[in-house]
């Protein structure tokens, strides 16, 4: 059965880190048969904007705009039968509405997972130094310094700056799966 686990909070968060880590319990999952789909998948939305070369913007309408796309393909996936985890910033409540509307439309089940993580650590990370080039006003168009961010309401919130293990954990239990794995 399909469904879509839409991972996302801001950059540096762990989203990636966090859903190559579930993917790989699902997959475990998926071949013991208990995982009732296809196969999982996993798609990244820096993945995405490098498979149109770039060719949407940073903006807030742009933002929305390439979150519908990413949905859409998760949905046509979803649609044939596989689990798809898919990490992505967000950002905004008109994107969240739409991905529960278009899922709910299509009779897929639609989880999504925020992963909260405190600005500071967010900053250390900054492996893109979004956060740095931002503050120093070489780079415009950053979540959570000059792009406000719409904090979602979740099915599940973790602590993006707690022990992956854990985390990874405390998912397949929402999921349904037994805490042991």
């Amino acid at each position: 059965m399909g469904q879509i686990i839409w991972i996302n909070g801001l950059a540096g968060a762990g989203k990636t880190t966090t859903a190559k880590a579930l993917c790989a319990k699902l997959e475990e999952l998926h071949a013991k048969g208990e995982l009732k789909s296809k196969g999982v998948i996993y798609t990244d939305g820096d993945d995405f904007r490098e498979v149109f070369e770039h060719s949407f913007g940073y903006s807030k309408e742009a933002r929305i705009n390439i979150t519908r796309k990413k949905i859409a393909l998760c949905v046509a996936l979803a649609k044939q039968g596989f689990c798809v985890v898919h990490t992505a910033i967000s950002l905004f409540n008109e994107c969240y509405k739409h991905n529960r509307e278009l899922c709910e439309k299509n009779h897929l089940k639609y989880i999504e997972i925020y992963i909260k993580c405190p600005i500071e650590v967010l900053e250390k990370r900054d492996q893109k130094g979004l956060y740095s080039k931002a503050k120093a006003g070489l780079q415009k168009d950053v979540v959570g310094v000059d792009i406000a961010y719409d904090e979602p309401k979740p099915n599940i919130t973790i602590n993006g700056a707690g022990n992956l293990e854990e985390n990874i954990k405390e998912i397949l239990k929402f999921l349904g799966y037994s805490n042991d794995r």
